[in-house]
């Protein structure tokens, strides 16, 4: 098998397993170590998308200048989508390191604009 096909072969699995961002340090959340989050974003359904905007009012309540028409473009609205694709609680995203909270973040704005 050439290199060139072993690449593809890996490429193929990478995008079956999903997005594995892995945490700077574990986090412990309700008596779970996390040292990695799998986001699974291509096994969410149309309602898991409705409701994330939801969720996303809840996640921002109190907190000014967020304008609700531009979620997609918010780093909380990025946050409440990972947290559906890891199966994990939106409040899971607050106790992240930044530069962990930045990677899983970014995965989502990178699913949102290849959707979009």
């Amino acid at each position: 098998m050439s290199d060139q096909e072993k690449n593809t072969e890996n490429l193929k699995e990478v995008q079956q397993v999903g997005v594995i961002v892995k945490l700077s340090r574990p986090l412990l959340w309700e008596d779970v170590e996390y040292n990695e989050l799998k986001l699974n974003f291509d096994e969410l359904s149309g309602e898991d998308i409705i409701d994330a905007e939801g969720e996303f009012i809840d996640f921002v309540a109190g907190k000014r200048n967020v304008l609700v028409a531009f979620k997609n473009e918010h780093p909380a609205y990025h946050a409440v989508l990972a947290a559906k694709a890891a199966g994990v609680h939106p409040n899971f995203m607050n106790k992240l390191k930044a530069t962990d909270f930045m990677k899983v973040t970014g995965a989502s704005k990178r699913f949102l604009n290849r959707m979009g």
